[in-house]
């Protein structure tokens, strides 16, 4: 049992509405001291509306909320801040025009004598990204930064203000397996430090390996509650899904070994020029059949993204030769690419994909803005045929598409990519942000794409998604391909041997390797 000087904020019976939704329905949650206090759901099931009210970002209609034994006023975020509630979201908020330092203090200037001192601004960003173990240069650049690196800024900005209470929303989304270990480390650092976390994240294995109180939401309301040694990975999926844990599906057989997509000796240079010795893709060979489903593993850096965008033309200046359906493709632009059958699900989906301001429907029909012959009724057509096709849980095509799940608006960019019915679907980090039964869903969607002849080439940081959706997996290392794996040799001492050959397989933490 947990005395009331455990908690250190309490959110009692939280309730808001929104127009036709209710999105928290009493919700009480603790959030125990000193603590990893992690928050599960599926995506809608209300944990970002409750964020937003700790975070001083929406305002509950009704409830009150806590912190040591004072009752709470969070009018803004910037209130919040006052009481040392501090928030990090998983769609990342970094100004791509300022530098580490500036990005970290944004809004909060340390000024002395009417001028910013960024001496001191600097000493205090350096020591809170040494405190998670990421010593970035003060003046770099954000644009210059990986996803990674800006979603360490993110938390870095937290620590710099001297919080008491960090909520992490999926701060591993964007890391490799090697830098979500280092932040596991650096967590460990800050919890002793005196430091509250809430954890939200759809990794099971990260929950039970960082958990030590487990709050369970579903459709707004709390349906379940436990500490350390009474959560398990079932009771978990089942309590946030009201379902069975999802069981892992037989491996497909691929019969057909017709190439669809063959690539040979790709380079891609570091400078704009290509002129780098030491290119970012070095002398890249693949090929994928049709109806295959290709994994490509990798850390973060390994060059995986880059493969991807250049397949989708997104870097012209590459030498190699990239064939598809045995037909030798000159991927000058991104149109080029589309031309010659190659679609491409990107890793980011808010800042890459989707339009926030148009509805289902427009996101979907953008990749159709060549066909001008297609009539508005042949266009609802084609869409319906889609959102039928994959599932996609949406009342009315013509609402927001932010009014949409992670998992469903991930759908839509599919429904996009699979509207131009392109040969070679191209998808990076393919269910980045998803809860565990969407993830699933999405798996059975593109087996049964793949089934009908789709090939399918992704990119993963998740061992478990490599194992459980690859029919082959080839590993990245410093922009080379190092191993190819087949379905037997797919384990995860092999795959993560193979992306950093300086890791031993004894020192793997397998509670990590489950997500």
């Amino acid at each position: 049992m947990s005395n009331a000087s455990d908690i250190l904020l309490e959110a009692r019976n939280i309730t808001k509405r929104y127009p036709g939704q209710l999105a928290l329905d009493d919700v009480t949650f603790r959030v125990y001291r000193g603590r990893v206090n992690v928050l599960i759901g599926e995506n809608g099931a209300g944990k970002s509306t409750l964020m937003r009210i700790l975070c001083g970002a929406e305002s509950h209609d009704e409830g009150e909320i806590w912190m040591d034994a004072q009752l709470l006023t969070l009018g803004s975020p910037r209130a919040a801040a006052a009481h040392g509630i501090a928030i990090v979201h998983q769609e990342l908020s970094v100004f791509a025009n300022l530098d580490v330092s500036e990005n970290i203090f944004a809004g909060r200037e340390m000024v002395s004598m009417g001028m910013v001192n960024r001496r001191a601004e600097d000493e205090r960003s350096l020591s809170a990204l040494t405190r998670l173990r990421k010593p970035l240069e003060a003046s770099t650049l954000a644009s210059e930064l990986s996803l990674g690196c800006r979603q360490v800024l993110e938390i870095a900005r937290a620590l710099a203000h001297q919080s008491r209470l960090l909520i992490l929303d999926e701060p591993t989304s964007a890391l490799s397996q090697a830098e979500a270990e280092t932040l596991f480390e650096a967590i460990g650092d800050l919890l002793a430090a005196g430091l509250t976390i809430i954890y939200i994240s759809h990794r099971l294995g990260e929950l039970m390996r960082l958990g030590d109180a487990f709050t369970v939401l579903r459709s707004g309301k709390v349906v379940g509650t436990a500490m350390r040694g009474e959560a398990t990975r079932e009771w978990i999926v089942t309590t946030m899904s009201g379902r069975p844990m999802h069981v892992k599906t037989e491996r497909r057989r691929v019969a057909d070994a017709t190439r669809m997509l063959e690539v040979r000796d790709l380079t891609v240079g570091r400078g704009l020029d290509g002129g780098s010795a030491e290119p970012v893709l070095d002398r890249i060979s693949l090929s994928v059949c049709r109806g295959e489903i290709v994994g490509i593993f990798g850390l973060l850096g390994a060059g995986r993204t880059e493969l991807l965008e250049t397949l989708a033309g997104s870097a012209p200046g590459f030498t190699g030769d990239i064939a598809v359906d045995g037909h030798r493709a000159r991927l000058r632009s991104v149109s080029d690419a589309m031309d010659a059958g190659i679609a491409l699900v990107p890793e980011d989906r808010q800042r890459d994909g989707l339009v926030p301001e148009l509805s289902v429907r427009e996101n979907i029909v953008l990749a159709l803005q060549g066909e001008r012959w297609l009539s508005r009724t042949k266009e609802t057509e084609r869409v319906m045929e889609l959102v039928r096709k994959l599932r996609i849980e949406v009342r009315d095509i013509e609402l927001p598409v932010t009014a949409l799940s992670g998992g469903n608006q991930q759908k839509v960019l599919l429904a996009r990519c699979l509207a131009r019915k392109p040969r070679v679907l191209l998808l990076d980090e393919p269910t980045r942000g998803v809860d565990a039964n969407a993830k699933a869903e999405i798996y059975r969607v593109l087996r049964e794409l793949a089934d009908e002849g789709l090939s399918v080439l992704f990119t993963s940081s998740e061992i478990e998604e490599t194992e459980e959706l690859a029919d082959r997996a080839l590993v990245m290392r410093e922009g080379r391909i190092v191993a190819e794996l087949g379905p037997g040799e797919m384990t995860d001492v092999a795959l993560m041997n193979a992306a950093s050959h300086d890791v031993a397989a004894s020192r793997i933490d397998r509670r990590m390797l489950t997500t």
